[in-house]
């Protein structure tokens, strides 16, 4: 019986896409192994926000190669989407599965057995940046256990519609696809069941959830039918855009007490320049104003948020500007990112690119003013 080790960079939606395909895989025979010693594949599922995240994939790819030759080594998601040419050359690498083909991983690994020694591409050509998915959610199967995980996870939505000039995520996962609200309700229940003590809803836009279905619905729908068709797990909400947080919503994290009382709305900068220039849709004065009323509405709020640092063209004044912002709200922690260009994003073709050395220097600071914070 060939066994199987995972290994997944990057966000809360891969982790939930790694935890199906394993489930997957245990349903079509094969046997997951926490050792590499002991693999006969290991699963790589990618991240292809930052081009530093994708370097230290390569990286361990290539340790994997060398150190476990015995291994076969599939790198599926996100980064074969723009960089399958680059994984193709590592040693050990045998297979190439884009964001939308790695769903049939399955079926691809028991063909590749039993066809030893080939090797095995779909999705775009190298470097081409198309993604090719459907217009409507596929998946047919519903996650049972996030194994290894206290904490579960639920996709309930993929891709995003919008175009933020620094992000290659639209362009890798496609368009805003919901899964259908029964489909997810069922999920939950089923790893409650399994005695999984809070279940984080999560996707690549959660506040697109529903729009796009036959008969659209809301993110709050979908925790209120959640929290209705459930009776012990704890619901958590991933990432949520701060134009998508409406009243009922709010009431929600207030009154409820299976919703944790916890919100991350993504910022990434605090200067309205800086906004427009990363295409995002609201001023600071819009941001600042939602966040205040929120918190005020719900007590004890955990709030977290993303800054990136050093875009292009940030000036020292609109750096002051964005941490003396983010200094004047109630953030308990802060994720820092430090710019990455992407090959393909707008932003890649700005001028005013900064120095590494200057950019980490605005990172520390944003960093000591997340701790100070916390």
């Amino acid at each position: 019986m060939q066994q199987v080790f995972f290994n997944t960079f990057g966000c809360k939606t891969n982790q939930y896409d790694s935890a199906l395909l394993g489930q997957t895989l245990e349903q079509s025979g094969f046997t997951l192994t926490d050792s590499l010693d002991s693999a006969d594949w290991v699963v790589v599922n990618t991240c292809a926000v930052t081009k530093r995240g994708e370097d230290k994939t390569c990286q361990w790819v290539r340790k994997v190669g060398r150190e476990y030759p015995q291994a076969r080594i599939a790198v599926v998601g996100c980064s074969v989407e723009v960089s399958a040419g680059r994984f193709s050359e590592l040693p050990g690498v045998s297979l190439l599965l884009g964001t939308e083909e790695k769903f049939r991983l399955g079926e691809v690994l028991a063909e590749l057995e039993q066809n030893m020694g080939e090797s095995y591409h779909t999705g775009p050509e190298p470097a081409s940046g198309l993604v090719r998915t459907l217009e409507r959610y596929s998946q047919e199967s519903v996650l049972t256990a996030h194994r290894n995980h206290a904490r579960a996870f639920v996709k309930i939505q993929d891709g995003c519609n919008n175009r933020c000039t620094y992000c290659i995520v639209p362009f890798v996962r496609g368009a805003s696809r919901s899964r259908p609200l029964a489909q997810l309700v069922a999920e939950v229940r089923a790893l409650e069941a399994r005695g999984h003590r809070e279940v984080v809803l999560t996707g690549i836009h959660i506040g697109q959830y529903g729009l796009d279905l036959a008969e659209p619905l809301t993110l709050a729908d979908l925790v209120e039918k959640v929290l209705a068709e459930t009776s012990r797990a704890r619901i958590r909400l991933s990432s949520v855009e701060v134009g998508e947080l409406d009243e009922r919503l709010v009431e929600m994290l207030s009154g409820e007490q299976r919703l944790c009382r916890h919100l991350h709305i993504p910022l990434q900068h605090g200067s309205h320049t800086v906004l427009q220039r990363m295409g995002r849709k609201y001023s600071p004065a819009e941001f600042h104003c939602t966040v205040v009323r929120i918190v005020e509405s719900v007590p004890g709020l955990g709030l977290g948020t993303d800054v990136i640092a050093g875009f292009p063209g940030e000036t020292e004044s609109e750096f002051s500007e964005c941490r003396d912002f983010i200094d004047s709200l109630p953030f308990t922690y802060l994720h820092v990112f430090p710019f990455s260009p992407r090959p393909g994003t707008g932003a890649a073709g700005l001028d005013g690119r900064l120095a590494k050395e200057e950019i980490r220097r605005r990172v520390k600071i944003l960093r000591e003013l997340s701790s100070s914070k916390k």
